[in-house]
C-alpha cells in the first residue's frame, strides 16, 4: 500500500506565520490554487481512497484534490488525522510565544510526554496517528490511499516511521500542500518521498 500524506493547503493563518492548531481556518486563495497545482500529482497515480481530517482547511484541501482527479468515492473523515491541540498559543506568532509561553512551549517541544493543560501532548498526536495507518492496513485493502492532515500531526507520524525523537522531529520540512509517501509491506512503513512540492 501506498499511503500519499499531504499537508493540508495555505490558509491566511499560515500566510501570518500564526499557529493554528484546532482554530477551524479555511484556505486562502493561495491555498486554492496550490491544492488545485497538488492535485496534479494524483492525476497519474492509483487513489482508492481519499481520508480527511475533519478540519475545514484539511477537508477543503482534499475536496479540491477529489474533484480534480474525478475521484468516485467516498470522502471519509477520521478525527484522529486532526491537528494538535495547542491553546495556550493558538493565533500568535512563534516570537510572540517564546516571550508569553517560554517555559511551556519548551516542555511540550522537546518532551513527548509534556503535560500542559490546553496542550495535548505529541505522544498523543503520534499515537492517534499511528493507530490510524495501522488501522488502514488492516481494514483497507488497496493500493493507493491519500490522507489530508496537518502540519504537527504528520510530522508526528513520520517522526515515528523515521525513529525520530523531540526535539530532532522538525529536523525536516512539510510544507503547506506537499506530499510525504509512506509505503506498507509486511507491516512496515517505510517513507519513500518527503515533502514533495510542485
Amino acid at each position: 500500500m501506498k499511503i500519499y500524506l499531504v499537508r493540508h493547503a495555505s490558509t491566511p493563518w499560515n500566510e501570518l506565520g500564526l499557529w493554528q492548531g484546532v482554530v477551524d481556518t479555511e484556505l486562502s486563495e493561495k491555498g486554492i490554487r496550490e491544492a488545485k497545482s497538488v492535485a496534479e500529482f494524483f492525476k497519474s497515480k492509483k487513489v482508492d481512497l481519499i481520508f480527511s481530517s475533519p478540519m475545514k482547511r484539511a477537508l477543503q484541501t482534499a475536496q479540491i484534490i477529489a474533484q480534480e482527479i474525478d475521484y468516485k468515492g467516498e470522502l471519509l473523515i477520521d478525527n484522529r488525522l486532526r491537528e494538535c491541540e495547542i491553546q495556550l498559543w493558538n493565533g500568535m506568532t512563534t516570537e510572540e510565544l517564546l516571550k508569553i509561553y517560554h517555559n511551556e512551549f519548551l516542555e511540550w517541544f522537546n518532551n513527548l510526554d509534556s503535560n500542559l493543560n490546553g496542550v495535548e501532548s505529541l505522544k498523543s498526536v503520534q499515537k492517534r496517528m499511528y493507530d490510524f495507518v495501522e488501522h488502514l492496513i488492516l481494514q483497507f485493502p488497496v493500493d493507493g490511499v491519500i490522507i489530508v492532515s496537518h502540519a504537527i500531526a504528520l510530522r508526528m507520524l513520520v517522526s515515528k516511521v523515521l525513529g525520530i525523537t523531540p526535539p530532532n522531529h522538525v529536523n525536516f520540512s512539510l510544507d503547506n500542500a506537499s506530499v510525504t509517501i509512506l509505503e506498507n509491506n509486511s507491516q512496515k512503513f517505510r517513507v519513500t518521498l518527503l515533502n514533495w512540492k510542485t
